[in-house]
């Protein structure tokens, strides 16, 4: 069985998608999207190696540039809900110690997550969210 690069490009992209439905961020579409072209070009010219990484960076680029404007809008559309802060304000436990200068982790709800803190905060401790990144929580104690 011969190996194709275009395959690569394809479960790459697939990937991708995969991962922006679970983070809802708009950013990892725009890849997606763009590797997708990559995989097509690689597929219609397998002996030109520079010419689908060159259109994926292409391709990405202007996708995130022109759709910028869009996002945003839709960001500010009635109705919508920003996964990004769906657990802000929401209470929870410190799973394993943070402090100012490593990660710990937290449980808010069922779900485990990666959590920063400016204090030093303990196992056990309940912890309220004040804000929330792509992977990390920003913490601190209730009192």
């Amino acid at each position: 069985m011969d190996f194709e690069l275009w395959w690569l490009w394809l479960i790459a992209g697939i990937l991708l998608l995969v991962a922006e439905m679970i983070t809802g961020t708009f950013y990892l579409l725009w890849l997606g999207i763009a590797v997708f072209v990559a995989a097509v070009l690689a597929y219609l010219f397998p002996e030109t190696y520079w010419l689908p990484p060159a259109a994926a960076s292409a391709s990405a680029l202007l996708l995130i540039l022109f759709t910028k404007p869009l996002t945003v809008r839709l960001r500010q559309a009635k109705g919508y809900h920003d996964p990004s802060h769906q657990l802000t304000n929401k209470h929870g436990e410190v799973l394993e110690p943070i402090s100012p200068t490593r990660l710990g982790t937290v449980r808010v709800g069922t779900e485990i997550w990666s959590a920063s803190s400016p204090e030093e905060l303990s196992p056990g401790q309940r912890i309220i969210v004040i804000s929330q990144s792509s992977t990390v929580l920003k913490v601190v104690p209730i009192k």
